[in-house]
């Protein structure tokens, strides 16, 4: 399939950094025939990763489903703990509502119908941006909702053991990674980045903070901010917190993300009776979504279901 042209922009944070997003405006889009926005945010535990890693379900969503492809970077952690990417997420909002990213898309996407979506930790942020959780704890107000959000494989509660029990080595890595190998990156105060090649060495940060259980310090420390305030499905339960219709996937072997991650969320959601679609794919582990062949159909028929109401 022949993708439009990607093309790049940047938006600033509330304190004057500029980071960049990729969009893709579908050939057929224009200012009679606006195309919807599907903002998508990368994994990598707010560690690591790039907005280029999309894959091929999301390059081939502009021609084949009509929506605006827009693929954000956002700062890393620890150079930058979980308040700024919160401030990340308020201002890349922002930035796709304004004039000026109309401007930039010759005035053809529709501002007003914006769905949320990101894998692993990515999809923890469009369930942050979807609920509405932790932003007041970090002294933001949070973003007007989209019309939906659909989370692939998300990371939703720091408090899962599972971000807090050290595996050595964890189950799906040869080898128990010394932490000489990435010293660099674990310092606090060196030079905040938001960007890190798929095939840096940066790319095993995630399976290092697994190894230690560190998840929770590598976001939060010295911030004076409790790791529960970030928690999707206590926040719903306790109705501090609602969700617009929401779609959530995971596979069901996944031992980077448990499932259970999505799954207390998607429980939390039904106990309340607000909209929710579960995906649990049978034998599917992290990331199967990368692959070539895996369409993501009944994600984009959610996304359709949203823009036809």
């Amino acid at each position: 399939m022949t993708s439009p042209e990607t093309k790049t922009a940047v938006y600033s944070t509330v304190d004057g950094v500029d980071i960049a997003l990729d969009y893709v405006v579908p050939t057929k889009a224009s200012p009679e025939n606006k195309a919807p926005i599907l903002l998508w945010f990368h994994g990598g535990g707010l560690l690591q990763g790039t907005r280029k890693g999309t894959w091929p379900h999301l390059r081939n969503a502009p021609e084949k489903h009509g929506l605006c492809l827009v693929s954000a970077d956002y700062r890393l952690a620890p150079q930058t703990r979980l308040p700024g990417i919160m401030a990340d997420l308020v201002a890349v909002m922002s930035f796709i509502r304004s004039s000026e990213f109309s401007k930039l898309t010759g005035d053809s996407v529709d501002q007003e119908k914006i769905i949320v979506s990101g894998g692993s930790a990515g999809g923890w942020l469009a369930l942050l941006i979807g609920s509405g959780v932790g932003f007041e704890a970090c002294g933001l107000e949070a973003p007007e909702k989209p019309l939906g959000i659909a989370p692939i494989y998300p990371i939703s509660d720091l408090l899962d053991p599972f971000w807090t029990t050290k595996q050595h080595p964890v189950s799906y890595f040869p080898r128990v990674i010394d932490r000489s190998e990435l010293e660099a990156y674990l310092d606090p105060k060196a030079p905040p980045t938001s960007y890190s090649t798929l095939d840096s060495t940066r790319s095993i940060f995630y399976h290092y903070m697994v190894q230690e259980g560190i998840l929770q310090d590598l976001l939060l420390d010295e911030t004076g901010i409790e790791p529960n305030e970030f928690s999707i499905a206590p926040a719903i339960a306790s109705g501090k917190a609602t969700v617009p219709p929401t779609y959530i996937i995971h596979g069901t072997i996944d031992d980077k993300v448990p499932i259970q991650q999505s799954i207390d969320v998607v429980e939390a959601c039904k106990a309340k009776g607000l909209p929710v679609v579960f995906d649990a794919i049978e034998g599917a582990d992290h990331l199967f979504d990368m692959k070539e062949d895996v369409t993501m159909d009944n994600m984009y028929k959610f996304i359709d279901s949203l823009l036809s109401k």
